[in-house]
């Protein structure tokens, strides 16, 4: 149903990405501020596995709908970097949305693509 396939990013990344939105979550939740700390780490974790994956070109997805679009704003060359950004530091709507999730299982669900020529 997803195409999710067992392999050790699933394993590492999906939890992560969980976590992090679950933490903002009931930071927002419990009315504090983490002052930007969980964004952070989401960013340097996530981010940076994204960069070492980058071998294979985005994915542009020609699904319709509202999937295909939502699909099209974590996978996206630039936009994948953006989306995720730009939502968690927003303040309370990076609590609320799940984009560090949405990210991973985006970038998991991608359909394998050649890798570029070098």
């Amino acid at each position: 149903m997803f195409n999710l396939k067992f392999s050790p990013e699933l394993i590492f990344m999906l939890p992560l990405a969980v976590i992090l939105d679950i933490a903002g979550l009931a930071v927002v939740c419990c009315g504090m501020d983490d002052f930007g700390i969980i964004d952070v780490v989401g960013m340097m974790f996530i981010f940076t596995w994204l960069l070492v994956r980058g071998k294979r070109l985005p994915s542009m997805s020609n699904k319709k709908g509202p999937m295909g679009m939502i699909r099209k704003l974590f996978t996206g060359k630039w936009s994948k970097f953006l989306t995720p950004a730009i939502g968690e530091l927003t303040p309370v709507l990076g609590g609320i949305g799940f984009f560090w999730t949405a990210l991973v299982f985006f970038t998991l669900t991608e359909p394998e693509l050649v890798k570029p020529e070098e």
